[in-house]
């Protein structure tokens, strides 16, 4: 007989067993156990698909990186420009025909500064190799740096080197500019300058003008035909401009040096007594400049020796007519011969120069190559003691510097023939010799030997003073007969005393 099932009546313990015996779970109370208790792990998902798509977008980026990389080797990147021409995406031959097309109708337009000048293709020569510089131009640009670069702007203009005469479209340029600054003002310096209410020197400040430097613009032009741009501005910075400023406090110090080199105005004394000339402050503020390299006060030894020539040449008597009245009262005048003084005006402006630039100077010694025994001015007696032959008297005499005659004789003279006449001026006595032998010539060959005792040529060596053995008589009108081939024929004594008495350098005079 089986017995009965009891129930418990507390819930706490319903549906639980004795501790001793097995736990079964209440199928109505599963789900809630399940949740209380430990779950069963995951089945793994698997990322292959994951690695393929991200694959695939690498893939497809580096393929298009290199497609990129592989287009832009021969083609332009976008915003790439030739002179303005858009190139973008264009092959490199598109460049090469656009250059071409281009050498062959060239035309260079230069303007600015109220220049302007046009230089065509045939005017300029031009010579290029397109296919090279459009090649050199594509290869120029980092293909593999696409991704980036596409986004920039590119110029190629530059890479454009055409080659053309230069020699002649320099020189063409030059005439051009040339023409061009003659009418333009010329820049000038700040210079030292004087002020004769003052009595003082001063900067005057520097000029600019409109003149163009044609060297800066030839390289400027240059660089535009080499790069075929059509168009090439002349700028202010293409203009001749001053180099010494009055803004430069060096300016200033060069003027005090300048004002320390004259104090006083200076005169020119020819022979010690005869003042030919005065240098001025004003003057020689004149001839003043500042040197824009080392900004110190120079004289200008060309515009020194300009004035000199100009207003020292008619000091030299060489050659020049003389008028004078002879102590025996006539009046007598000649022009010619070597006799005088010679300003030696290189020599002058030298010595002006130093002089100067010593400071201090009170007076200038006049240099002369050449000088005489006396200065009276132009044109007047600069001689002392002197012989006067006159041709027309046939006499020859010896007049001290006190116009004292010591001696006097008869002469003949050279026939008055074009080939034979005694030549007239004003001479030095060259030299002495004794005995001599006297050549003549005739078209190039010895006309004749003469040997005679005392020989004083004052033309040269080939007109002089010397006895004639062979002349019967001298004086009155023989010389139109047997007269000499142009010297002064005297008798055995009259030579011997001119000889004994004479010395070099004397003045030697022929007149009629």
């Amino acid at each position: 007989m089986s017995e009965p099932r009891h129930h418990s009546a507390n819930p706490s313990t319903r549906g639980r067993h004795s501790s001793t015996g097995e736990s079964k779970v209440n199928p109505a109370y599963a789900p809630s156990m399940h949740a209380r208790g430990p779950q069963a792990p995951a089945p793994k998902r698997s990322k292959k698909p994951v690695f393929i798509a991200l694959g695939t977008v690498v893939g497809v980026i580096a393929v298009a990186y290199l497609a990129g990389s592989l287009f832009f080797m021969s083609h332009f990147f976008p915003n790439t420009v030739l002179n303005d021409k858009d190139l973008s995406f264009q092959p490199s031959s598109s460049l090469a025909s656009d250059i071409q097309s281009q050498a062959d109708s060239y035309l260079l337009h230069v303007e600015g500064e109220g220049f302007s000048l046009d230089f065509s293709h045939d005017d300029i020569a031009l010579n290029i190799d397109a296919e090279k510089i459009a090649s050199d131009a594509v290869s120029a640009q980092n293909a593999f740096a696409w991704p980036i670069e596409v986004f920039g702007r590119h110029d190629v203009s530059d890479v454009v080197v055409a080659s053309y005469d230069d020699s002649a479209f320099v020189d063409s340029l030059k005439e051009q500019v040339k023409a061009f600054n003659e009418d333009q003002d010329a820049s000038k310096d700040a210079t030292i300058a004087y002020d004769e209410k003052s009595d003082s020197f001063y900067a005057k400040p520097e000029v600019y003008g409109g003149q163009i430097d044609a060297d800066k613009l030839a390289v400027k032009v240059e660089e535009a035909m080499g790069a075929m741009r059509t168009e090439c501005e002349v700028t202010d910075d293409e203009l001749i401009k001053p180099k010494v400023l009055l803004a430069d406090s060096r300016t200033l110090q060069a003027v005090q040096t300048a004002s320390d080199m004259i104090s006083q105005d200076v005169p020119l004394m020819l022979d010690g007594k005869v003042k030919a000339a005065t240098i001025t402050k004003k003057l020689f503020a004149s001839w003043l400049y500042i040197d824009p390299e080392t900004y110190e006060p120079e004289i200008d030894s060309d515009a020194v020796a300009s004035w000199s020539s100009k207003h020292l040449d008619g000091l030299n008597t060489v050659g020049s007519k003389r008028t004078w009245t002879r102590a025996d009262g006539k009046k007598c005048s000649v022009s010619g011969g070597s006799y005088g003084w010679k300003v030696d005006t290189d020599s002058l402006s030298t010595t002006i120069v130093d002089t100067f630039k010593k400071g201090g100077a009170t007076s200038i010694e006049i240099p002369c190559s050449q000088s005489g025994s006396a200065y009276n001015g132009a044109g007047k007696r600069d001689w002392g003691a002197y012989v006067d032959i006159d041709l027309t008297q046939q006499k020859a005499r010896y007049y001290d510097a006190n116009d004292k005659l010591l001696y006097s004789c008869d002469i003949v003279s050279g026939r008055p023939t074009a080939d034979r006449a005694t030549p007239t001026g004003v001479y030095f006595l060259n030299s002495k010799e004794s005995p001599s032998t006297l050549v003549g010539y005739k078209d190039g060959k010895v006309d004749y030997e003469t040997k005679v005792t005392y020989w004083m040529p004052f033309v040269g060596n080939s007109v002089g003073l010397h006895d004639a053995t062979w002349q019967s008589s001298f004086g009155g009108d023989r010389y139109k007969t047997y007269g000499s081939h142009g010297c002064v024929n005297l008798s055995s004594k009259d030579a011997k005393w001119f000889y004994e008495n004479l010395k070099t350098g004397v003045c030697v005079i022929t007149h009629k």
